[in-house]
C-alpha cells in the first residue's frame, strides 16, 4: 500500500508507493539511482559499511516504505550511535552511525524528502538546515527530489538566509587563516632549508697558533692572533726604523773610512784636502741617527713581541665556501617508445 501521511491522505501523486504509479516513476527512479552512483564516484572512496547502511535505507526510500526509510536515515545520522564499523553487517543489525561527509549530506536529503512526502515538514526542514549550513552552496538536484522537496529547500534558504551568510563568512575566515598558516609553514619550511644550505656551504676551520711564531718581529704575531691593526703598525714601524737603522749604519761606515790624506788631483796642481769638522760631522749625525733608529727598533720588536704573547689567541676559526650539491629534480619526464607484438607503443615515462 502507499504511505499515507497523520491525515489519511497518500503521497502517491509525489511519493508514490509500490502500486499502479511505479511505471510512471521509473524513469526518474532511474536517473535518481544514476545520479546516486554518480555521487559516490565523485565524492571519492567511503567507508563499505557506510554505503551498506546507506543503500538499505535508500531501498526503503525508494519503495515508498518512507516511515522505515525516515527511521535507518535518522539512526545513521543519531550521534549516539557508534560508528559503523568496517565490512559487510546484518541488515537487521544494531543501528550505526555514518561517517562519510558525501553519504551524510545524501542521507539527510533523502531523510528531509521522506518527512516531506509525509508531511512532516518541520523535521525535513531541521534536516535541510543542516544540509544548507554545512554547505550553502548546496542545490538540491531536480533529477533525485520532488518539487515540493526543492521548494522547501528554497523557503528554508530563504528563512535562514542570515545564518546562512554568517555561516559562509566563517568558513571563509577559517579557510583564509588556514591559508595563512599553510603559508607561514611553507616560509618557515623555506627558512629552514635556506639555513640548511647556508650552513652546509660553510665549512669550519680551526688554525692552531702557536707562541713561537709570535716571537717573530714584524707584526707576525699579531697576525697569528687575528689583530690586524697592531699588525700592521708593528709591521711599518719596525720596518722604518730597522730600515733606517741598516741605511744610517752604512752612511757611518762610508763616512768612517774615508781617506783623508791630502792627495793633488793632477800632477803639478796643490793637494786637497778633506774638511775633517765637517767629516765629523757628517759621522756624528750618522751614529746618531743609527743610534736612535736601532733602539727604536729594539724597543719596538721587544713591544710587538711582548704585545703579541699577551693578547695570545690559542686558536683562530674561520670559514671557507663548501660546494653544496644542488637539489633533485622535483620531476622528469621522457618519451618511451616500445615494440610489442600487435604494434607499436608509445608512452611517457616520469619520476617525482
Amino acid at each position: 500500500m502507499a504511505a499515507r501521511t497523520p491525515g489519511g491522505k497518500s503521497p502517491g501523486a509525489r511519493f508514490p508507493s509500490v502500486g499502479s504509479s511505479r511505471a510512471l516513476l521509473a524513469p526518474r527512479r532511474l536517473a535518481a539511482a544514476a545520479a546516486g552512483a554518480l555521487a559516490l564516484l565523485v565524492a571519492g572512496p567511503a567507508r563499505a559499511d557506510d554505503v551498506q547502511q546507506f543503500e538499505l535505507a535508500k531501498t526503503r526510500f525508494d519503495a515508498g516504505h518512507y516511515e522505515e526509510a525516515v527511521s535507518r536515515f535518522a539512526a545513521m545520522l543519531d550521534p549516539a550511535n557508534a560508528p559503523c564499523e568496517r565490512g559487510a553487517t546484518e541488515a537487521g543489525g544494531k543501528p550505526c552511525r555514518i561517517s562519510d561527509p558525501a553519504l551524510v549530506e545524501r542521507t539527510r536529503g533523502l531523510a528531509a524528502a521522506a518527512l516531506v512526502a509525509l508531511r512532516r515538514t518541520g523535521e525535513a526542514d531541521a534536516y535541510i538546515e543542516q544540509i544548507l549550513l554545512d554547505n550553502p552552496v548546496y542545490s538540491p538536484n531536480p533529477a533525485v527530489f520532488q518539487p515540493e522537496v526543492i521548494d522547501r529547500f528554497t523557503a528554508v534558504r530563504a528563512r535562514i538566509r542570515a545564518r546562512i551568510e554568517e555561516v559562509t563568512r566563517q568558513k571563509a575566515e577559517a579557510q583564509r587563516a588556514e591559508r595563512l598558516r599553510i603559508q607561514r609553514r611553507r616560509d618557515d619550511e623555506r627558512r629552514w632549508v635556506a639555513e640548511l644550505h647556508r650552513l652546509a656551504g660553510r665549512e669550519r676551520v680551526v688554525e692552531r697558533n702557536s707562541r713561537w711564531t709570535a716571537m717573530l718581529p714584524f707584526g707576525v704575531g699579531q697576525f697569528q692572533n687575528g689583530d690586524e691593526g697592531f699588525g700592521w703598525f708593528f709591521l711599518v714601524s719596525q720596518a722604518v726604523a730597522g730600515g733606517t737603522s741598516i741605511v744610517s749604519a752604512l752612511a757611518l761606515s762610508s763616512y768612517e773610512n774615508v781617506d783623508v790624506t791630502p792627495r793633488p788631483s793632477s800632477p803639478g796642481t796643490p793637494a786637497q784636502s778633506v774638511d775633517i769638522d765637517a767629516l765629523n760631522r757628517q759621522i756624528g749625525t750618522a751614529a746618531a741617527v743609527n743610534r736612535v733608529a736601532f733602539g727604536a727598533f729594539a724597543t719596538l720588536v721587544a713591544a710587538g713581541i711582548a704585545h703579541a704573547q699577551i693578547t695570545f689567541v690559542p686558536e683562530r676559526v674561520s670559514f671557507r665556501t663548501r660546494r653544496v650539491p644542488p637539489p633533485p629534480p622535483s620531476f622528469t619526464a621522457a618519451p618511451t617508445i616500445s615494440v610489442l607484438p600487435g604494434g607499436l607503443y608509445a608512452g611517457l615515462l616520469g619520476r617525482f
